[in-house]
């Protein structure tokens, strides 16, 4: 979601998705190459981010999942204080950072490249894992580098799944398909 002012060029097909200002769609037979805009966004849930504030203090915050959007959206959403938060170093274990998610809390991955024995698993409501520059989940044991529980709400953002040299069924496994679940 975002606004424009004025679009021009492209390369290939472009797509717009809860766009203002947005031009119209077309083939690309006439008027340039092809171009898809979807007027409002079905379901939207922005990448958690971090704050600091005068005090000193840093802030996670949770935008909420949104429907039917247009536009930019600066709310903040849900602010979790950093008591809530397990900062991770590349040098954590599965094992202790699992730890941390079981205690409930949320956890922000520093960047590096995380060697995986197991997967990270996110099995409370609206947990968050949120990856910062560039943090990579290496599945190095045949299992998926992350997996979500039938639970409502979580974020998994600003990872990068890589598989190791053993092979797996999958890098994110959510839920198991029996729960519906919702965007909260």
């Amino acid at each position: 979601n975002a606004e424009v002012g004025k679009w021009s060029g492209g390369v290939w097909n472009m797509a717009f998705i809860g766009t203002e200002g947005a031009p119209a769609a077309h083939c690309g037979k006439k008027g340039g190459l092809p171009l898809v805009n979807v007027p409002s966004t079905p379901v939207i849930a922005e990448k958690p981010f971090i704050s600091i504030g005068a005090d000193g203090r840093y802030t996670l915050h949770v935008p909420a999942a949104k429907r039917d959007r247009v536009g930019a959206d600066f709310e903040p959403g849900l602010a979790i204080s950093f008591d809530q938060v397990y900062v991770a170093k590349d040098t954590d274990t599965a094992e202790a950072i699992n730890a941390q998610l079981a205690k409930g809390l949320h956890v922000v991955l520093s960047a590096g490249v995380y060697s995986l024995d197991a997967p990270l698993k996110l099995d409370r409501d609206n947990q968050v894992l949120l990856g910062l520059g560039l943090a990579t989940l290496v599945a190095e044991a045949g299992t998926p580098a992350v997996h979500v529980g039938n639970v409502d709400g979580v974020r998994v953002a600003g990872v990068l799944l890589q598989a190791g040299a053993q092979d797996s069924p999958s890098l994110l496994e959510w839920g198991d398909g029996s729960h519906p679940g919702n965007p909260q």
